[in-house]
């Protein structure tokens, strides 16, 4: 049985077929409930070494307000100047194909485990926290590699335990945090020693 996941991607490379795409397109065929399957399709670009001039800051905000209605067990929602932002069909075509390469191995190792991570409120506003703290220094204009992997990867592995409700990834997500702050602990000092 095809996962959600993929019969997402598999929507997204359709529509694509047909030229480019809006936001609050990609928003529609991502689902209702697709607040994971947006996380992932916003962090994919940054989860290479080479930062994304101009589109992190967007992908950001984006990420928050995502992980807000996340947290109010809401619908994702777009503010109505970005509904109309479009996405070019090869971007989506890339993306879409390379998140389903990742996701036939992620299949392999999740499962539904330690539930309480989305259940329990305190969690809930944690996790939501993660998410946002990532999501701003995702945001951040850097132009040094890695800048903007290192917290996309916590998002990822949030979004990933989200989508298949594996507490066990959310709980990575939690200890990445650690690697975040020594990342950024250390280009913050860098910073300070060269002026």
């Amino acid at each position: 049985m095809k996962s959600e996941f993929i019969a997402a991607m598999d929507l997204l490379q359709e529509e694509a077929g047909h030229g480019d795409l809006s936001l609050k397109r990609v928003f529609q065929l991502l689902g209702e409930e697709g607040h994971g399957m947006i996380l992932l399709f916003l962090c994919l670009p940054y989860l290479f070494p080479i930062p994304v001039p101009g589109l992190s800051t967007i992908s950001g905000i984006l990420i928050i307000l995502v992980s807000f209605f996340l947290l109010r067990r809401r619908p994702p929602w777009l503010p109505k100047r970005w509904e109309q932002v479009s996405v070019s069909a090869k971007t989506v075509l890339k993306l879409s194909n390379y998140a389903e390469k990742v996701w036939t191995y992620v299949a392999k190792i999740v499962r539904k485990r330690m539930q309480f991570f989305y259940e329990l409120q305190a969690f809930r506003v944690l996790n939501f926290l993660v998410l946002s703290v990532n999501a701003c220094l995702l945001a951040l204009p850097l132009p040094i590699p890695f800048s903007n992997t290192v917290p996309a990867i916590a998002i990822v592995l949030s979004a990933i335990g989200y989508l298949e409700r594996d507490g066990l990834f959310t709980l990575f997500s939690y200890l990445w945090c650690a690697i975040v702050a020594s990342f950024f602990t250390s280009l913050a000092m860098g910073a300070r020693l060269l002026l």
